[in-house]
This record gives C-alpha cells, structure tokens and sequence, in this order.
C-alpha cells in the first residue's frame, strides 16, 4: 500500500502536550505513542482530538509484539483498532521484535533470530493483526546488542522477507541500523543496500551514546551528524519519505525539538533537489551481495555436520527471557544448572563483548523500565519507602506478579494488596493506604470520559421533584476506606518532610477519601462520616429524599442545608455523573 506522504515531524510527548492543546504544533506532523491513549479520557484524549484538527497523526506501538509466540493479544489488537477508527492516523506502525513469554510482557523491544522458521511466524502474525486491525501495518527495525547461534539471514535480509511475504510496509530507523550495525559488525551501507526501495515509508531520526564496547539506542539528545549522514544516503536512494525526530529522554524545549525537525526539512529539500533517480540493471532490488531477488538460506535448525541441532525459536526465547528476567540477571543465571551450555548454543558474542554482556544489557533494561513507571505511577510511595527498600521491593513485586497486560500503565494494579502482605507494608501499614490512593489517582487521570451533572441543569429541577431524585457518581470518581490520615501525609511529602509524613499517618483512624477528576487534573480529599455516607447511599441507588432520611436518622442534628453544601462541592468537583427520577425531564442530558 502507497502511505502518503507527510514531510517531517516530531514524536509527541507529555511535556509538550499542552502546546498540542493551544494547537501550536508547527511541524509537518506528529506521531504518538499508541499505548499512551488507551485510558479512554482525560487530557491525553483531549490531545488526540486537537492533534488530529491541526496536523496529521501517525500512531507507533511498542507492546504489539509481533515476533511473540503468544501474541499479538486479541485484546491489544482490539484496543488499537478502536483508537485507529476513533482518531483515524495516517498509518499505524510498531516494531519487529518480540515483546512477551508464555503471558508476562517485557516491555521491552527483544529481537528475534533471523531464521525461516521465525519468518513464517512474524508473517503469519503480520497477516492475522491486519486482518483484526482493517488496515496495514508499518514494522520497525530495532537496535540490537544480542546475535543468535541459528541466524541464517542478515538483518536486512529478514526485515525485507517479512515485507515482502506479508505485504506489510517498513520504518527504517536509521539511528537503530548504525546502533544494530556497530554492535554486530555489520556495514551501514550493506543494511540500507539490501532493503527494499518500494517498502520504505517513514524514517525514525534520534541519538545514541557511546558506551565502552557498544553504542545503545537512548533517544536522548539531538540528532548526531552520523545520523544525518545516513539519513541523506537513505533519502537519495529511497527518494522522499516521511522523516520524523525521536527524543524521548531529557525531553527538550519545543524550540529545540522543532529546530531538529526544521533541520531534517532542510537536509531532505538540498537532497531531493539534487536526486539522480537510478534503477537496477535488470529492474529487480538486488541485496547486498549483488544477488537478484529473494536471499539463499540454509533449513531452520540446519547445522554443519557434527553439531548439536540449533535452538528452535520457542527455545530461544525462553532462554532469552529466563536470562533476562532472572532476579539477580544474566549473570546469575549462569550459574544454574545447564545455564551456561544454553547461552553458548543460542547466542552469539564477540571479543571485548560476550554474550552474557550483551544480555545483561536487556536484564537491566527490563528491571529498570518497570522500576521507573512504577517509580512514575507511585511518587508518594516511592519517596515515603526510600530509594533502596523501594527498589527491593519493586525486585520482590515484579518477581511475584510480573506484568501480564501489554498496557504498562496496568503493572502497578496488583501493588497495593501486594504491599499489605510485604514486609515493607507491615512495617508501616500507611504505604498500603499511599499505594491504594495513587492507583486510584491514576486510574482517574485518564479514565473513560462521561457525563458530569452541572449546577445549571439542576436549577431546573422543580422543588416537588427532588425527593425523588437519583444521582449517579461520575466515571472517574472514586471512593476509599482508608485507616490513615493520607491528607496530612501528601501535605508533608509535597513539603519533603518524611519523617513528618511518616509521623502524621501513624495513627488508624478510618478515614473515608474521595478521589476524582476536575477538568485534566486529579485530586483527593478526606471526607467527613456524613458526606461519606452519602455517596454511599447515591451510589447504592437510593433517591435524595430517602438519603435525608437515612443520615438524620443517623445524626439528629443533620440539616437540610448541610446537603446543599454537599451537592454544590459535588457539583464544582464534578463528582456526579448524571440523576434521574423524574418523568419527562427536560433539564436531563
């Protein structure tokens, strides 16, 4: 399929959302992460809806996991469909590389052996998302640091077999082809010689570091002019293809991220002008070699005559995972029994970079990923446990209850009742309370949006009808039995005292807290017993006058007009959805 052509962007991330909200995004186009915006609300949906008024959009996932014998999930699939027809992007595009083991998810971009055997696989999984998705795939090459003992094609070779059995179409990330090639000792120029010119419709531009014996793809910092310079190569031989500036760490100003992009428009426009369109000798692509047409292999798990079978793609990634997830990592692992032979027969090293090196690379990519979204998702936990028994007990909790979502955002779900039976929440039962509030705050920060009930809708109930009235709690509203005064304990974390944080939640008081969403922003506050009770009571489904009755029963001294100032804060914090009771209303939505 022919994608159209969208000049040059940039990847779109939380710093500069608020810029797509003003709709100030002067590039070409944006492209954003995909798996970011299955919340279904919130402010990072508000920023699909402006992107798309403004430029044209572009999603890239990172958990489809085409290369994975469980996956690609049904469910992701589908979340990503109904985002797709919902927002309609230009293309979708994810990577080549596989994500996930027998149900737990990396979250991590693991390459695959460039076997037959895996290309029937990815092209096999390739036709089955389309067919789910109702439109084509862009897949991306990765940056690699493992090789593998039953690789039978080069990269490239692999990359352009999988596009051209399945139809699907490439993003050449051209930061990701020098990063692979440095670390394999493969040539640059082989790699962009042997992919196909029809199948390339987008480049990924960003930054690598220099580590001593391996460059690692980090997206932090400009572009490097090694970049650049593979970057106009690719443009004169594959002609103009939509480029786009990746910078995901340390993200910088909207000025600099933009002169970036303003740099690749520059570079592409002084390329093409000056463009010679060449064609093959006979018409046909040719690789790396000069051979015409489709590469020469060698059977699946074929080797050389006396050697032991080479590892199956199952076993491969087992191993790979195994080594990776491994509490202590890779190196630990080799010390279990058979460790060792196994690693020698799946991958491949190189002097000055074993294989266990390169391992490890992944090892602590994966503990570290989950470290900081866990980090991300519970600020107010991680600062109260401390740096060193947090990062144990995120060791404790990912071994426990590794993830088994391709959502991230979903890892920390299973952490608050973990943290009640850990050592750590025995020691000071408040972190249960600080871990349960905060999954609640961010479930709220982008969940499904509805209906909020306004104040000038419920001017226009008539007096007679109230009693009869039923109120219904907004999607995003929450509510928790708390034993710790969690009010008191954010005032002091917010003011980085933590013994003073520690010391206010000592006492178990049962505190009712109200967690929602006013307008993009999250908040909390302890409720008394009377407003408590409540929302307990709309929430069950009684009317309005049978809750009057039920908390003046409750508390003589309970007033009318104490409702009212319980329905106005309701009303400003957009905690109810929506009321019914009334034949024919027409103050209802």
């Amino acid at each position: 399929m022919n994608f159209p052509y969208l000049g040059h962007g940039v990847g779109l991330r939380v710093p500069h959302y608020e810029r797509a909200l003003a709709g100030a995004l002067d590039v070409d186009w944006v492209e954003v992460i995909t798996e970011n915006f299955f919340g279904g609300g919130g402010r990072p949906r508000a920023v699909l809806e402006a992107v798309r008024r403004d430029v044209p959009l572009v999603f890239h996932g990172v958990s489809l996991g085409i290369g994975s014998l469980d996956g690609p999930s049904g469910a992701y699939l589908r979340q990503v469909k109904a985002l797709a027809e919902a927002f309609e992007p230009a293309w979708v595009s994810d990577h080549l590389c596989w994500t996930s083991f027998e149900g737990q998810y990396s979250h991590e971009l693991l390459p695959l052996p460039y076997t037959e055997e895996a290309l029937d696989a990815v092209v096999e999984r390739v036709l089955r998302a389309e067919d789910v998705l109702g439109r084509p795939l862009l897949l991306e090459n990765v940056s690699s640091y493992v090789g593998f003992q039953a690789s039978e094609l080069t990269e490239w070779e692999f990359l352009s077999e999988v596009a051209r059995r399945s139809g699907c179409s490439l993003l050449l990330d051209l930061n990701n082809v020098i990063v692979s090639a440095y670390n394999h000792g493969s040539s640059v120029e082989d790699y962009l010689q042997g992919v196909p010119r029809d199948k390339v419709c987008q480049f990924h531009l960003a930054n690598h570091s220099q580590r001593h014996n391996h460059k690692f793809d980090d997206h932090r910092g400009p572009v490097p002019p090694e970049v650049w310079g593979l970057f106009e190569s690719a443009l004169a031989r594959f002609g103009p293809v939509s480029s786009l500036v990746e910078w995901d760490e340390e993200v910088p100003s909207w000025e600099e991220l933009r002169a970036e992009q303003r740099q690749a428009s520059r570079r592409a426009s002084q390329v093409l002008a000056g463009r010679a369109m060449l064609a093959p000798v006979d018409g046909r692509e040719r690789d790396a070699g000069g051979r015409a047409g489709a590469p020469e292999r060698r059977a699946s798990g074929a080797s050389p005559s006396g050697e032991k079978p080479r590892p199956t793609l199952e076993q491969t990634q087992r191993a790979f995972f195994q080594a990776i997830t491994w509490p202590q990592g890779a190196r630990d692992f080799l010390q279990t029994a058979g460790a060792e032979a196994q690693l020698e027969r799946t991958f491949a090293g190189s002097a000055g970079f074993e294989r266990v090196e390169r391992l490890e690379i992944y090892a602590d990519a994966y503990f570290y990923r989950l470290l900081s979204a866990l980090r991300e998702m519970f600020p107010r936990l991680a600062y109260l446990t401390g740096d060193v028994p947090f990062h144990n007990l995120v060791t404790d909790y990912v071994l426990d209850c590794p993830s088994a979502s391709p959502d991230l955002r979903r890892l920390g779900e299973r952490l608050p009742e973990y943290l009640r039976r850990h050592a750590e929440g025995e020691r000071a039962p408040l972190l249960v309370d600080v871990a349960l509030l905060e999954l609640a705050l961010g479930q709220a920060l982008d969940g499904p949006d509805g209906d909020v009930l306004s104040e000038g809708l419920l001017a226009t109930v008539p007096s007679e009808a109230w009693p009869s009235l039923r109120f219904t709690l907004a999607s995003t509203t929450a509510r928790l039995a708390l034993q710790h005064d969690v009010q008191r304990v954010a005032e002091s974390c917010h003011a980085k005292r933590r013994e003073a944080a520690l010391a206010a939640g000592r006492r178990s008081e049962g505190v009712p807290v109200l967690v929602g969403r006013r307008g993009f922003s999250t908040y909390f506050r302890c409720l008394s017993m009377a407003e408590a009770r409540a929302l307990e009571c709309f929430a069950s489904g009684l009317s309005f006058g049978a809750v009057c009755e039920d908390l003046a029963e409750r508390d003589p001294a309970f007033e009318a007009l104490t409702m009212a100032s319980f329905l106005r804060r309701w009303l400003a914090d957009g905690v109810l959805g929506g009321c019914s009771g009334v034949r024919s209303a027409p103050w209802r939505r």
